[in-house]
């Protein structure tokens, strides 16, 4: 994948970071003040808490990679870990999570890198990496992230995806001023190469703007669970729900209709 797209997506970010830091407000620096406080709290969350929970992180290095401002990753050593790890491009994304850090005084460590270039000194240093909603789609070859996924992880670590749905992705239609959801009109499930937002990316706040470049890519099922497998990680579990991550872009469609789609997915799997 070409650094220049990774430079773009960046600054993209940076741009985008600002403004969901307007439309949080102090929630999150607040929130962190509580020992008890989660970001794990949204609808179809359960699923996630209940797979954390089987995993067991009690006394294990974890990492999240992308992990944005850190806010997840924090709250994911709230269930015992020893010790955390995040990875991002956006620097101001990650100075937020530096700020976090700092209120709820937990063991994490952040780095500004691209995640196809990890240092080798982190490899085999994870003991569980989690991979939230909106992360796959930033990385033109899955092979490419799950090759770094898998080198990060000790043997028998495991990884916990939660995600939007490919199927979701359909109605995330590229010329955003079309709102009409109709077959005709859905992102093709097989398109090839990137895509773009016109409008930003504030999915927080809501405020459209005139972003700067980006591009994202479209991956079937297939494509993640191959891509998978194939950097020595066995499938130890996958769901499909019609709740939770992902059912925002499925918002203009009608209620009869949402509910026979898929909008999220979890896929649990361990390191041979």
């Amino acid at each position: 994948m070409d650094n220049n797209v990774f430079e773009k997506n960046r600054e993209a970010w940076n741009e985008a970071s600002l403004y969901h830091q307007k439309a949080r407000k102090n929630w999150l620096y607040d929130g962190f003040k509580n020992p008890d406080f989660t970001t794990f709290n949204r609808d179809g969350d359960d699923v996630v808490i209940k797979n954390i929970k089987e995993i067991n992180l009690v006394n294990k290095t974890i990492a999240q990679l992308p992990c944005n401002n850190g806010r997840e990753l924090l709250s994911l050593m709230k269930f015992g870990a020893k010790k955390g790890i995040g990875f991002d491009i956006s620097d101001v994304a990650l100075l937020e999570a530096e700020k976090l850090k700092a209120i709820s005084n937990l063991n994490v460590d952040f780095h500004r890198v691209n995640i196809l270039d990890l240092d080798d000194t982190f490899n085999a240093t994870v003991d569980f990496i989690y991979i939230s909603e909106g992360s796959l789609q930033w990385f033109s070859s899955l092979d490419d992230y799950f090759r770094s996924v898998s080198k990060l992880l000790k043997q028998d670590g495991k990884i916990l995806i939660y995600e939007m749905h490919p199927f979701a992705y359909l109605f995330e239609r590229p010329d955003e001023e079309d709102e009409d959801p109709s077959l005709d009109n859905l992102l093709s499930y097989f398109v090839k190469g990137s895509c773009s937002y016109k409008y930003g990316l504030d999915y927080i706040g809501g405020t459209e703007y005139e972003g700067k470049e980006c591009y994202w890519y479209m991956h079937k099922i297939s494509d993640i669970v191959n891509s998978v497998i194939s950097n020595g990680i066995a499938i130890e579990k996958m769901e499909e729900y019609n709740f939770g991550c992902g059912v925002e872009l499925v918002e203009d469609v009608k209620e009869s209709t949402k509910n026979k789609l898929p909008v999220s997915y979890i896929l649990c799997g361990k390191k041979k």
